[in-house]
């Protein structure tokens, strides 16, 4: 199955100068990200260089928990 990359995966994290509406959206990426994360089976979590372990642990993270 091939993913192409939402436009909104690039918009940067919220910061407390910047625009509230950049943040949604960035929330909402990073929601469908995680979740199409979880779907994944180990042999793809595999081509990515990731556990399954390290997937759930990501995937379960809250929509508004960016790495920054």
């Amino acid at each position: 199955m091939i993913r192409t990359v939402a436009p909104t995966a690039f918009i940067p994290a919220y910061r407390p100068s910047g625009n509230f509406g950049l943040t949604v959206l960035r929330w909402i990426a990073v929601s469908r990200q995680r979740r199409d994360l979880a779907g994944l089976d180990a042999r793809a979590l595999n081509d990515i260089g990731i556990t399954p372990g390290e997937a759930h642990r990501e995937a379960a993270r809250p929509f508004w928990d960016l790495d920054d």
